[in-house]
């Protein structure tokens, strides 16, 4: 296999891998006998892949610009061939993260902070690996329904039987109904589990799925169907000894018998309603207004698939329906937030954007350093167990509290820039990002994270593609095809 093809292929195995938080504890303090979970330092198995995938990416990239024979010609190191001054986004990103690793300098907690500052060179690196390589659209979108599709599932299973398992290799914890801190509805009968699949929180679970979906129906009438997979897959199997032996024996195999297209059709619509039911019953406030929004955005502007989009509105309304139906008091007690821990949790947001508040006001500037925000808010609120405290649900205060005014400076170039370049290639670009942003004003996990900063990165880079890789060129046979 040549390196354009094990680099492709580390790519899928990776964006396989990344939602199983499979990891190698190297650090779990504990303050009071309560785990700090926003302290704890570990190695995923994802992060192998990414670094592999990120040193092939880089040889590949020297290789076809005949780096070795130019390394002291300035003029084609900065001649678009390294740093590109006309590339807003990848100058805003590179400072973000030289910023990132200087706060090092004044944080707390420095372990911690290049902790972070090494997540985040990860996940941009991906961002800037993933726009110069080869792959199939149609085998991306695939490996990503089908991720999505296990973690629906899980979900399901996890939410009707009320239990879940801890698993190392997955990285799944085991999640006690009765204990604080874990998730679930509260009613007057008992109390009942969110589904949380592989990830840390119900909302991460809920984002995921809601942003995977998303992008899965947007490119599935464009790029995507089973059909050409199927299609090799059966052709392989019907002329295998196995089937051979079959037929001398003549038994019919009723796979050889069925349509392909009756497959496309199942396979997809199973995927999709495994997908969605996973996202409710994540029961995700925020994941639900995110895919309602990018769902109505992607009907008013994709006129050319909206009898499709009709379609899968209805599919999607009557699985709602269902589930409505099966569990009407726990989604009214989520939507009117009337039960205790609805009202503690819009009360415990408010608490955290008042601390955030604080903090700010005293590290206008530099901030408290990458990673540090809980430490800093643990410092000053001694009393408090840690486990009680949690990051600021907005992004842009969590920015502005971690790496300073400079820091949030550029975390807003990186999205002003991008959207830019979104809407400049195609309008539903720009669509599916603002609507992945809209997560930042409601929710941490997309930084706090390490399936989030590098899930946002990836999906960044995916959407911010270049002019030679861009959403233009999608349809055609080098990005179409599947073999």
């Amino acid at each position: 296999m040549n390196l354009k093809k094990t680099i492709e292929y580390l790519f899928y195995a990776m964006m396989f891998l990344l939602p199983w938080q499979g990891v190698w504890i190297w650090r779990e303090p504990f303050v009071g006998g309560f785990k700090w979970e926003y302290g704890t330092v570990g190695v995923y198995l994802v992060d192998i892949f990414i670094v592999l995938f990120l040193v092939l990416g880089m040889v590949k990239y020297f290789k076809d610009f005949n780096f070795k024979f130019s390394i002291f010609n300035f003029k084609t190191i900065f001649n678009d061939k390294i740093f590109n001054f006309k590339n807003f986004i990848l100058n805003t990103l590179y400072l973000l993260l030289v910023w990132s690793f200087i706060s090092i300098l004044w944080s707390p907690d420095k372990t911690l902070a290049f902790y972070f500052s090494f997540k985040l060179f990860l996940a941009i690196g991906l961002f800037w690996t993933v726009r110069r390589i080869d792959f199939s659209w149609r085998k991306f979108i695939f490996i990503l329904m089908l991720v999505g599709a296990l973690q629906g599932a899980l979900a399901i299973g996890q939410f009707l039987t009320q239990s879940d398992f801890s698993s190392t290799l997955l990285g799944t914890s085991w999640h006690i109904v009765s204990s604080g801190g874990t998730s679930v509805i509260e009613m007057p009968g008992g109390r009942w589990l969110r589904a949380y699949g592989t990830f840390s929180h119900p909302n991460v679970l809920g984002g995921y799925l809601a942003i995977v979906l998303l992008l899965v129906v947007n490119f599935q009438f464009s790029i995507f169907n089973f059909q050409s997979i199927l299609n090799a897959l059966i052709s392989k199997f019907r002329n295998s000894d196995l089937i051979q032996n079959f037929r001398q024996k003549r038994i019919s195999l009723w796979l050889t018998k069925l349509e392909i297209g009756n497959y496309n059709y199942v396979l997809r619509l199973t995927s999709y309603v495994l997908i969605f039911s996973g996202l409710v019953v994540s029961f995700s406030r925020s994941a639900w207004i995110v895919f309602a929004i990018g769902f109505i955005l992607l009907f008013l502007f994709q006129r050319e698939k909206r009898r499709e989009l009709v379609k899968l509105a209805v599919v999607f309304l009557g699985v709602g329906l269902i589930w409505l139906t099966a569990f009407s008091p726990l989604f009214f007690s989520r939507i009117a937030g009337e039960e205790r821990l609805e009202k503690k949790s819009f009360d415990d947001r408010s608490t955290y954007v008042l601390q955030s508040k604080e903090i700010i006001k005293e590290n206008f500037w530099l901030g408290v350093g990458a990673g540090n925000y809980t430490k800093a808010v643990a410092d000053k609120n001694p009393q408090k167990p840690i486990w009680k405290i949690q990051p600021v649900h907005n992004v842009f205060l969590l920015v502005w509290s971690e790496l300073g005014i400079i820091g949030l400076i550029l975390f807003l170039g990186v999205l002003f820039f991008s959207v830019q370049t979104a809407l400049r290639l195609s309008l539903v670009s720009g669509i599916l990002l603002s609507t992945f942003y809209f997560l930042f004003f409601i929710d941490h996990w997309l930084w706090t994270s390490h399936f989030g900063i590098i899930f946002f990165f990836l999906v960044l880079g995916l959407i911010i593609l270049s002019e030679k890789y861009g959403f233009r060129n999608i349809k055609s046979k080098k990005y179409a095809g599947i073999a």
